[in-house]
């Protein structure tokens, strides 16, 4: 686990050093709250919203084009840590920039709620539950991305692994135009909403979980 955690450090140091994860999330939150006192108020959120998909997605995949532009899987092949661990790592990471991604939607919907109270109105509580759905997308990429990053790297597939990331835009967009017919008002914190939003959750954690073990195994059998 202590290598795991090493390794999940590397790649949080090689995303911030090609685009700080801190700074896209800040421009974006400025962005967002701008538009909040603009024409585009109403869509403020959702705008606001695709970029950080948009963003999180590049930052999931930085690591590995860091990865190959330096050698580094050889480098590691010459250290005494395990695959396995490199691979954890890197899911690891993917989760806690979900996480983190998760905190800072909460983080916009409740400043733009401070600063433009009656912009939401009965929207509110549909909107901090669907702050769920860009953490579920991006372990989603992930889990598609990861094991074919594994396999056969980051160079010999670069427009491959951005179908993963235009396919959750485009779900993400569907289910915010269909959220509360679907959900209601409450979203996801309803008696409707409650057993989807433990359906996805189990579902998804099951996914990313086969994908972490396909991806042990497939980076096992790399050579690298």
């Amino acid at each position: 686990m202590r290598n795991a955690l090493r390794m999940m450090r590397l790649d949080t140091r090689s995303v911030n050093t090609r685009n700080n994860v801190l700074l896209i999330y800040l421009v974006t939150d400025l962005i967002t709250v701008a538009l909040a006192f603009s024409p585009l108020a109403e869509g403020a959120f959702l705008i606001g919203f695709g970029g950080l998909i948009g963003g999180s997605g590049a930052c999931l995949i930085t690591p590995f084009v860091a990865s190959t532009q330096r050698g580094l899987d050889a480098f590691y092949a010459m250290l005494p840590v395990r695959r396995r661990d490199i691979v954890n790592g890197h899911y690891l990471f993917a989760a806690v920039l979900s996480l983190f991604m998760l905190m800072n939607t909460w983080l916009i919907v409740i400043l733009v709620l401070w600063l433009r109270p009656t912009l939401f109105g009965a929207d509110l509580p549909i909107l901090l539950s669907f702050a769920f759905v860009g953490p579920f997308m991006l372990l989603m990429m992930s889990s598609v991305q990861y094991p074919i990053l594994m396999r056969i790297s980051y160079e010999k597939a670069p427009y491959l692994i951005f179908l993963p990331i235009v396919a959750a835009g485009l779900v993400s967009g569907y289910i915010g135009g269909s959220s509360t017919d679907l959900l209601g008002r409450h979203g996801f914190f309803s008696p409707r909403g409650y057993p989807l939003l433990g359906l996805g959750l189990v579902g998804g954690a099951g996914i990313f979980l086969a994908s972490l073990l396909l991806a042990r195994r497939l980076y096992a059998r790399r050579d690298l």
